[in-house]
Protein backbone atom coordinates (compact mmCIF):
# COMPACT_ATOMS: atom_id res chain seq x y z
CA UNK A 1 0.00 0.00 0.00
CA UNK A 2 3.12 2.27 0.47
CA UNK A 3 4.13 4.46 -2.26
CA UNK A 4 0.63 4.06 -4.19
CA UNK A 5 -1.76 6.53 -5.08
CA UNK A 6 -5.00 6.63 -3.20
CA UNK A 7 -8.43 8.74 -3.55
CA UNK A 8 -10.01 10.95 -0.84
CA UNK A 9 -13.53 9.53 -0.20
CA UNK A 10 -14.40 12.75 1.93
CA UNK A 11 -12.70 16.40 2.91
CA UNK A 12 -10.04 15.98 5.20
CA UNK A 13 -10.45 19.15 7.66
CA UNK A 14 -8.88 20.02 11.07
CA UNK A 15 -9.63 22.86 13.51
CA UNK A 16 -10.79 24.67 10.42
CA UNK A 17 -8.17 24.08 8.09
CA UNK A 18 -8.37 21.93 4.73
CA UNK A 19 -5.63 19.87 4.37
CA UNK A 20 -7.72 17.66 1.47
CA UNK A 21 -10.49 17.98 -1.00
CA UNK A 22 -12.95 15.19 -1.49
CA UNK A 23 -11.48 13.53 -4.66
CA UNK A 24 -7.81 14.70 -4.55
CA UNK A 25 -5.23 11.95 -5.66
CA UNK A 26 -2.80 11.40 -3.00
CA UNK A 27 -0.05 9.02 -2.58
CA UNK A 28 0.69 7.08 0.67
CA UNK A 29 3.55 7.71 2.68
CA UNK A 30 3.32 5.67 5.93
CA UNK A 31 0.50 3.41 7.28
CA UNK A 32 0.49 2.57 11.36
CA UNK A 33 -2.58 0.66 11.97
CA UNK A 34 -5.61 3.09 10.99
CA UNK A 35 -3.89 6.18 10.39
CA UNK A 36 -2.27 7.06 7.60
CA UNK A 37 -0.10 9.80 6.47
CA UNK A 38 -0.28 10.79 2.50
CA UNK A 39 1.28 13.37 0.71
CA UNK A 40 -0.83 15.74 -2.04
CA UNK A 41 0.31 17.18 -5.45
CA UNK A 42 1.72 19.41 -3.95
CA UNK A 43 4.49 17.76 -1.96
CA UNK A 44 2.54 18.58 1.66
CA UNK A 45 1.94 15.44 3.78
CA UNK A 46 -1.05 15.32 6.11
CA UNK A 47 -2.58 12.71 8.15
CA UNK A 48 -5.64 10.84 7.60
CA UNK A 49 -7.70 7.64 8.68
CA UNK A 50 -7.86 4.76 6.64
CA UNK A 51 -11.05 4.40 6.27
CA UNK A 52 -11.34 8.13 4.18
CA UNK A 53 -9.14 6.87 1.05
CA UNK A 54 -10.64 4.96 -2.16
Amino acid sequence: MIGTFKTLNKDNLSKGNIWGRKGDKVKIISVSGNAVIYEDLQGKRFPCNIKDLK
